[in-house]
């Protein structure tokens, strides 16, 4: 196995199976932000690519899963959904583990399978939805545990995971059975943010813009609308309403996006994609 940096006597205080952008997003941020020392971080990972990165910033990294499975206090399963029966039957379940607490950042996987999977005692599991702006540290992460979790038992490992989760954006702690939704929102929302920034660019350059600055003005746009709600606290139509004055621009164009069903679409888009995040996990 092609191992660099690994120390096989080590026990490491964090670790990743799995090494694509969201592991890489989450890895970096807590070195960037001193929650674990490079060379307490190790990440296994297949791809001469990936590997790079973890390589630069002195990491431990490894082609074995088990080197971070049975060598890491915390582990983060940062692998595609699809790859998780594999990964699994490969992993040495039965030894000895220094593994204290188990993340799942995989969509469509439940607590239940993990546990199942693993057989762990249910206040050492954890499910996390990152969504892509942890990127650039403006992420936003729902945690669940397992339903039969008592908050006194589980208390202390919730409240490293929320640490650890804080270090890309804002976090939430929230029952399983509102993973999806919340997915919907949260993980699949940039998506629909780009399609409506996109969107709003063709319109600018449809009335003779230019195309990179009808980007940056879409952009900057949806980022302070989406920050004075955050920072505010008022209601959306409210603020919208400051927008909106009698018989002017702004109240023609809402009225063009009403007539074309806008709130219509995009209960439907987090309704879609809360189905077939069910639909995913309903396979596994």
């Amino acid at each position: 196995m092609s191992k660099f940096n690994y120390d096989p006597h080590k026990i490491y205080e964090i670790g990743f199976i799995g090494s694509g952008n969201m592991a890489q997003a989450i890895g970096l941020a807590f070195i960037k932000k001193g929650i674990c020392k490079a060379e307490n971080l190790i990440v296994s990972s297949p791809s001469e690519n990936n590997k790079k990165v973890w390589r630069d910033i002195g990491a431990a990294v490894t082609t074995d899963n088990n080197d971070v499975f049975v060598n890491t206090k915390i582990v983060f399963l940062a692998i595609k959904p699809q790859y998780f029966p594999k990964v699994t039957s490969e992993l040495f379940l039965t030894a000895k583990s220094s593994l204290n607490i188990l993340v799942s950042i995989m969509a469509g996987i439940s607590l239940n399978t993990l546990q199942k999977a693993f057989m762990f005692e249910s206040n050492v599991i954890f499910k996390v939805m990152p969504n892509t702006p942890s990127l650039i540290g403006e992420g936003f992460s729902a945690i669940s545990y397992l339903n039969e979790a008592k908050l006194e038992d589980i208390s202390v490992n919730l409240e490293k995971v929320k640490l650890l989760m804080s270090a890309v954006g804002s976090v939430e702690v929230i029952p399983e059975s509102l993973m999806n939704a919340a997915g919907a929102i949260s993980g699949s929302g940039p998506a629909y943010a780009f399609l409506i920034i996109e969107a709003l660019a063709d319109g600018g350059v449809k009335q003779g813009l230019p195309r990179d600055l009808a980007v940056r003005l879409a952009a900057s746009a949806m980022a302070g609308g989406s920050r004075m709600v955050l920072e505010t606290g008022k209601h959306t139509g409210q603020l919208k309403d400051m927008v909106t004055s009698a018989g002017g621009s702004t109240i023609a164009a809402i009225h063009a996006l009403e007539k074309g069903g806008v709130r219509y679409a995009m209960m439907d888009a987090v309704e879609a994609a809360t189905n077939r995040s069910k639909e995913m996990g309903e396979k596994k």
